[in-house]
């Protein structure tokens, strides 16, 4: 199975919008500070809050110990798990990235209110390099560089979204330990971070796919 006429119908599809937000640039400029922003403020929030979680979570256990109580360890220890999850974002995604993928960071498309190059080039050039191709070829390397700029600008957008929801994830834990939400027990958490991971590096997560689809035949 082939793909590339699929490509072909969502490059034509897609080149009039590309076409007609060319020249754009400082348009591109303010939403990549604005997603830089979103993420700044998410992790900041994120770290404030995990720091609340995990000063609760110290202040269960020394009351667990002073009524030594070993099975009341149990909520305080996820309420301290959870929190240094949450004060320390961006080193368990690294973590997360390294186990999955095996790289050592995550792919953080836009930083400091612009795209880091290195990331595009590697981690998406399986899923750009076919795209960029045709538009170069139906348009111009210029409308091509147009279009990558708003590739970026949207999955910095989903990164943000992504990492939303990895913190709720987190927090989850607590409401689980709590007894708040116990009927789907830790799964559901998990799983949420587990996924939002995945749509944080959606760079990594995206070459991995088109990777395995390479393998069973489905070629780019």
């Amino acid at each position: 199975m082939n793909v590339r006429n699929v490509i072909t119908f969502l490059t034509l599809l897609f080149l009039p919008a590309v076409a007609f937000a060319f020249g754009a640039d400082a348009a591109d400029n303010a939403r990549a500070e604005l997603v830089s922003v979103g993420q700044t403020l998410t992790t900041i929030f994120g770290f404030l809050l995990g720091f609340i979680v995990f000063i609760a979570g110290c202040y269960k256990i020394s009351l667990a110990a002073n009524e030594n109580q070993k099975s009341a360890f149990i909520t305080p220890i996820v309420y301290v798990l959870s929190g240094t999850i949450m004060m320390n974002v961006f080193a368990t995604l690294d973590v997360f990235t390294l186990t999955v993928f095996g790289v050592d960071n995550f792919c953080q498309i836009i930083k400091d209110g612009s795209a880091v190059d290195s990331c595009m080039s590697d981690a998406m050039s399986g899923l750009t390099g076919e795209l960029k191709t045709r538009v170069e070829k139906l348009s111009g390397a210029s409308t091509a560089l147009a279009f990558l700029a708003h590739i970026t600008i949207i999955v910095g957008m989903f990164q943000v979204i992504g990492l939303i929801y990895f913190l709720v994830g987190a927090y989850g834990l607590t409401q689980v330990a709590n007894g708040s939400s116990k009927e789907a027990g830790y799964a559901k958490p998990v799983i949420t971070m587990f996924a939002s991971a995945l749509i944080i590096d959606i760079p990594h997560t995206a070459q991995m796919a088109i990777t395995t689809l390479e393998t069973i035949g489905i070629n780019f």
